[in-house]
């Protein structure tokens, strides 16, 4: 092949493929433009410097002092990552024996809590989660307190994952079944995902394996007319038609998939005592 007909053939590929080249080109602005504004962003900064230094609260007792300390420090670098507080505390507290009194006591006692302790990442009764965890006997469980913008992100599915992943390990393992509180709102709030323009690079590496997979591909047009495999020169085709004899229709209902009611955030949406709009939820051991 001369070197005109591999240039006339490189041109026919480029032309052929310019819409998959012009693809390419806008997601690597888009990957570039993302990697220097993650670059150039400035480290958060905490908003309300009113709030209580403290985050775990042990009244009931059931972990160590070193354990409270590795859950001090697990804390902070979680508050670092997602932009919220997260405190714990753990009571042995008659809260109600029926599960309405449960449930308001325990919320209540969470949300008083929350507040009065000027919790709040952003600002004053912003930003965070408390989880309130009762040992008393007969009456233990968990509530989970979510306000600001844990509050807007939190629907009442996301609480129950939450509390579910304490309540697996809570009576076996207290200090795994914080961690695992820790972890989960961590998780919820977006704090474990890296550098986001990993996403755009995918699309791009697998553009590039298409382009150089293309590149390799032999470019060439038919030699042969169909003609030259009919005897005679000419091919020759037997009409044919279908007759509809009969029309039948079935109608069935398909239903509509139940919702569990969980989505769009902002789940067990409520007013705590002190006028600070919460949402939450509780689970009894």
């Amino acid at each position: 092949m001369s070197k005109e007909i591999q240039r006339e053939a490189v041109k026919q590929f480029l032309r052929y493929f310019r819409i998959w080249f012009i693809i390419l080109g806008i997601l690597f602005v888009l990957w570039a433009v993302t990697g220097i504004s993650y670059l150039m962003k400035e480290p958060s900064v905490r908003g309300n410097q009113s709030a209580s230094a403290e985050r775990v609260y042990d009244h009931a007792d059931v972990l160590t002092e070193q354990e409270e300390e590795k859950l001090r420090q697990l804390i902070k670098e979680a508050e670092e990552k997602i932009r919220c507080d997260i405190v714990l505390v753990t009571i042995n507290k008659q809260v109600g024996s029926s599960d309405y009194e449960w449930e308001k006591n325990m919320r209540n006692l969470a949300d008083d809590f929350y507040d009065q302790n000027n919790y709040g990442y952003d600002k004053l009764h912003g930003d965070g989660v408390l989880l309130l965890d009762n040992w008393y006997e007969g009456q233990g469980g968990g509530w989970l307190s979510t306000c600001g913008r844990v509050y807007e992100q939190f629907s009442n599915g996301d609480i129950d994952d939450v509390l579910q992943a304490v309540y697996y390990e809570v009576e076996e393992n207290p200090y795994k079944a914080y961690c695992a509180y820790i972890e989960a709102v961590s998780y919820k709030m977006n704090g474990e995902i890296p550098f986001p323009g990993i996403f755009l690079l995918i699309p791009v590496i697998v553009m590039f394996v298409f382009v150089a997979v293309k590149m390799k591909s032999p470019v060439g047009k038919d030699t042969v007319a169909v003609n030259e495999y009919v005897a005679g020169g000419r091919p020759e085709f037997r009409a044919q038609s279908d007759q509809l004899v009969n029309k039948f229709v079935t109608r069935r209902h398909i239903p509509k998939p139940s919702s569990s009611g969980g989505g769009g955030g902002r789940g067990g949406s409520h007013m705590s005592s002190g006028g600070v709009r919460h949402g939450g939820g509780g689970m009894r051991r």
